[in-house]
């Protein structure tokens, strides 16, 4: 019974399988599977979109082009029709252009140049006009086209402007000449200087041949310069050093005592009188040098100085302790000041005064090595 069964389930399998294998044989006609195909649509309605606006935009173009040309052959033809009409002889059509602009005028010149004999366009007639020239007889044309005045042209209604133009263009297409030189030429004049330009010029040559060590030309300027100032006090001692330099004294002296004589109260041609008379060993004549003015004392201390020591030097210490106590008022600190007023009380035999004057000399200093020496020795003489 089980064989049985067994035997029943593989002859139902069997059977299946041939049904399997007869169904494969016979396939042609049977079902293939296909692949969904993706939807078209979306995209050829987005084509389609954008393929009608290209085409409206073109449209919208072409119209206003020609639109544009409709409006601009619009006027030709109102003029030709009439006059087609009312004239069967051949005619000179003619369209009036737009006047240009100034600025156009500048750039454009050459072309606007009307050669000689051409005819000035007119303008357009109105459309009034073309109908009654249409219904008028020839003519009554002819005599309304002789009645009409002709239009100015732009020359005629800016003048100035092409006139600069054509200046402007007439300058630009001439060569330019250079101008001739002249020859060089030197001319020389005299110019007579005045005497204190004369004096100022002689001045700077000197200072000029002193900074270079030229004692020749430098004296020379300076006797030039005191021939047209012969006040200048500058001048004058400058040119007595120089002489003192050279060893020429008796120059030098005359020509300080020509000074004295013309300015008496010059403090420094008396000082340096007095140096020179030093130099000659002639204390007297030196000291009568200086004992003939008073100058302001502040302002000539070298000059009170000197004096106070050749009175000592000649023995007079009381007119030398004098000068030196006005020296001290000025300068109390000056040790020199008070070393002279030690000698010139000492020299008067006047002990204390003297010792006190050593002390301020040595407390003030401004002293060389000899002179605190031999003042060290005179104290220890003097004694407390």
């Amino acid at each position: 019974m089980a064989s049985l069964d067994g035997g029943l389930v593989v002859s139902v399998i069997n059977k299946m399988l041939s049904d399997l294998e007869r169904r494969q044989g016979s396939g042609d006609g049977a079902a293939v599977y296909v692949a969904p195909q993706r939807g078209l649509g979306w995209w050829m309605l987005l084509l389609t979109l954008i393929c009608g606006l290209a085409l409206g935009i073109l449209g919208w173009r072409s119209w206003i082009y020609w639109q544009q040309s409709h409006d601009a052959i619009r006027p030709l033809a109102q003029v030709v029709a009439p006059i087609a009409a009312a004239e069967d002889e051949p005619v000179d059509l003619v369209v009036a252009l737009p006047t240009p602009s100034t600025q156009a005028v500048a750039h454009a010149l050459p072309e606007l140049r009307q050669p000689p004999g051409f005819a000035r366009t007119e303008p357009a007639p109105s459309l009034e006009e073309s109908v009654s020239a249409q219904g008028a007889p020839p003519s009554q044309a002819s005599e309304y086209a002789d009645e009409a005045e002709p239009e100015p042209s732009d020359a005629q209604l800016q003048p100035d402007l092409y006139a600069e133009l054509d200046a402007a263009q007439e300058a630009d297409t001439q060569p330019v000449v250079p101008m001739p030189r002249r020859p060089a030429s030197l001319k020389i004049e005299t110019v007579e200087l005045s005497q204190t330009e004369l004096a100022s010029l002689s001045e700077r040559k000197a200072t000029a041949a002193l900074a270079k060590g030229q004692l020749r030309e430098a004296e020379e300027q300076f006797i030039a310069l005191l021939r047209q100032t012969p006040d200048n006090e500058e001048a004058r001692q400058q040119l007595a050093g120089l002489l003192y330099g050279q060893g020429r004294l008796a120059e030098a002296s005359a020509l300080l005592e020509d000074g004295v004589r013309r300015q008496p109260e010059q403090a420094d041609f008396r000082l340096l009188l007095a140096r020179l008379a030093l130099a000659g060993g002639d204390k007297p004549r030196a000291l009568d040098w200086l004992g003939g003015a008073h100058p302001p004392l502040a302002s000539n201390l070298d000059y009170y100085a000197t004096w106070a020591g050749l009175r000592q030097e000649l023995g007079q210490n009381a007119q030398a302790a004098d000068l030196y106590v006005q020296l001290l008022r000025v300068q109390p600190d000056q040790g020199r000041w008070w070393l002279g007023l030690g000698i010139a009380e000492d020299g008067q035999g006047h002990s204390q005064r003297a010792k006190d004057a050593y002390r301020n000399a040595l407390l003030h200093g401004n002293l060389g090595e000899a002179s605190q020496a031999w003042l060290s020795q005179r104290m220890a003489q003097l004694g407390p």
